[in-house]
């Protein structure tokens, strides 16, 4: 997978496309290995070339996510402050990724203002969804477990 064809950079400048090909890192991942830790701090960016991620959240219950779609973009924390990762990622089958490391990216996105812009409406996109995928994951939970209590009526 070519950077140019994830959604998140798609169709941007030639120069920021550029900078942003030689700041990428491919990374070959065997399945079940973690690529970063919920807690920590965010480094990189990452884009999913092929193979499968698991994203979850784990604290008084879990919350998953399943990224296998080429292009796919997590660890956006690396873009965010307080730039720590709000959830781990591992991988469940072998995985080649790209990873952008932050201060690299950032530098990029100062001189490339407007790409910088549509990066983050984009990414903005990408979490908005999250969040309504993990408030349905939550209902469906609550549905779950109030079908399964006993009638004491």
């Amino acid at each position: 997978m070519l950077i140019t064809e994830a959604e998140i950079f798609r169709g941007l400048g030639a120069g920021f496309m550029n900078e942003l090909s030689e700041a990428a890192r491919v990374r070959n991942l065997p399945a079940d290995r973690l690529i970063f830790e919920e807690g920590k701090p965010a480094d990189y960016l990452y884009l999913l070339a092929r193979g499968g991620v698991t994203l979850y959240i784990q604290q008084e219950g879990s919350v998953n996510f399943i990224l296998d779609a080429p292009g796919s973009v997590f660890g956006w924390s690396a873009l965010v402050e307080p730039n720590i990762y709000t959830a781990s990622a591992r991988t469940f089958r072998p995985c080649q990724v790209l990873a952008i490391e932050r201060f690299s990216l950032e530098r990029i996105m100062e001189r490339h203002p407007r790409e910088a812009y549509q990066v983050m409406k984009r990414l903005a996109g990408v979490v908005s969804q999250r969040l309504i995928n993990s408030y349905q994951e939550i209902l469906r939970s609550r549905t779950q477990t109030q079908e399964a209590a006993p009638s004491y009526g």
